[in-house]
This record gives C-alpha cells, structure tokens and sequence, in this order.
C-alpha cells in the first residue's frame, strides 16, 4: 500500500493542537487518542509498535478499543507526546457516577 504525502509542517502542529485540546477537553478515548498519534508521526502500526517497544499486536487492540495494555506499555506508548497514564476525568458527555457509601 503506498504512504501517504507527509504532512506540512503547518498541518503536524495544526494536528497536534488539536489532539492536545481534545486530551485536555477529555474528549478522546483511549483508543481515538492511539489512532491520532500514531497518524501524527506517519506510521504504520507495526512501524509505530517498533518505535515505541510494543508489538503491533497492542497498537492494533488498543486502536480497536479491545486491548488491555499494560500502564508500562501505555506509558511508553505516550512518552513521545509528552503523555502519561493517570487518573482522569470521564468524557464530559458522560455523565460521573458517584458510588453511594
């Protein structure tokens, strides 16, 4: 399958605000955030995998929301974006359920 035509230097930082005002936001998943940043750099999954020290295997399941990856692999994974694994707020259009004591 041919690569695509790299992205402009305009486009890379016109993707990557987006995708930091999504995180922030807590409008993406898990999966939806994978998919942005592996495309941000222009890799295949197993080209990604290599780069992060994961296989293809887990970019693929977390790509498809069926993984479970490890905090250790997901922290890997993030490292490039300046991300790590925490506790984080539930997507806004979800509403936060509070278990009753």
């Amino acid at each position: 399958m041919p690569r695509r035509a790299p992205l402009s230097r305009e486009e890379q930082n016109a993707r990557r605000r987006e995708f930091y005002e999504r995180i922030e936001r807590g409008d993406m998943s898990i999966a939806e955030a994978m998919k942005a940043m592996r495309k941000m750099t222009g890799l295949t999954q197993a080209e990604f995998a290599a780069h992060r020290g994961v296989s293809r295997r887990v970019i693929q399941d977390i790509e498809r929301g069926t993984g479970n990856p490890t905090v250790e692999s997901l922290n890997s994974i993030g490292k490039l974006f300046g991300l790590q694994v925490g506790f984080v707020r539930l997507r806004r259009s979800e509403p936060a359920s509070v278990p009753e004591v």
